[in-house]
């Protein structure tokens, strides 16, 4: 049976994204990898298989008139699979008289992190070298598929927590390297299932190109980490250091100054949310509680 959006990936995002759609009212299907919660069970070959794999199966797949990408893909020729291989699907199926042959709005939701200017808008190009191969399949949706790809800055949201990142930095080596550059920059997964469905609601107004999608706010990440006794232990080791005492104008951790005023903007996703207009509503503010109401 045809559905309104298809959700490649019902992970993080597809389930704040599930919820909403529900909400309004608006039919949709959804996949992973082993079927759960009432979801279609398909996944797409990964890198690896790609050279040994046959025709992707998409018979499980229904008709939709919009398709949510949520996972990486890994270059253009998986993504030319993909639209391909669904669209001939989309075909087949209007040939038994199931469905129509009108081709669905894609969208695919990529990263903040092949963007390094400051601040990067959507008019900044991506760093081909930090985004490679993913940035490939962006390029091919956007150009040759009209697509819209939502380069998303760090999800969060219920259990996924930012204070709780600090165990990426194990080490005063891979800390250094965080103080160097504090910004941090978030959005909510119930602000992405937002940004999405305005998307789908009016793809007149940003279908074709990539947008940045953060909560506009940019958040220190020292700030977030310091309540770790183990990171403030190491920022105090690093503290001896003359270089890092300039870095921060300081030799005492309780004298660093901490949040949004010590950082710089490098994401400014602005033109995103003006051009759907609405605004992000669930920022990150540390030590204070997900505003999402359905935690």
């Amino acid at each position: 049976m045809a559905v309104s959006v298809l959700i490649l990936g019902c992970g993080f995002v597809g389930k704040y994204l599930g919820d909403l759609l529900k909400s309004k009212g608006v039919s949709f299907a959804a996949t992973t990898t082993d079927g759960r919660e009432g979801t279609t069970k398909w996944r797409l070959p990964g890198p690896e298989e790609e050279a040994t794999a046959g025709d992707i199966d998409f018979r499980a797949l229904p008709e939709a008139q919009s398709i949510v990408i949520t996972f990486p893909l890994q270059g253009k020729g998986i993504a030319k699979r993909l639209v391909h291989g669904y669209i001939e699907h989309i075909r087949a199926l209007a040939k038994d008289g199931t469905g129509n042959t009108k081709k669905p709005l894609w969208i695919y939701l990529g990263s903040t992190r092949p963007f390094k200017e400051m601040p990067s808008t959507y008019l900044t190009p991506p760093d081909m070298a930090a985004g490679g191969v993913r940035v490939e399949a962006e390029e091919y949706l956007i150009q040759e598929h009209d697509g819209c790809v939502l380069n998303l800055a760090g999800l969060w949201g219920g259990a996924r927590d930012p204070k709780n990142w600090s165990r990426f930095y194990p080490d005063k080596e891979k800390l250094r390297k965080r103080l160097a550059d504090r910004s941090l920059h978030l959005v909510h997964g119930a602000d992405v299932a937002r940004a999405i469905y305005e998307v789908i609601s009016q793809p007149e107004a940003v279908s074709g190109g990539r947008w940045l999608v953060s909560d506009r706010r940019a958040h220190d990440a020292l700030e977030i980490y310091i309540g770790d006794t183990r990171i403030r232990g190491l920022v105090q080791e690093l503290l001896k250091e003359t270089e890092m005492q300039s870095l921060v104008r300081t030799a005492v951790v309780d004298d660093i100054e901490l949040g949004p005023s010590a950082v710089s903007m490098r994401i400014d996703s602005s033109h995103f949310w003006s051009h759907v207009n609405i605004e992000p509503i669930y920022p990150f503010v540390t030590g204070r509680p997900d505003p999402y109401p359905g935690v």
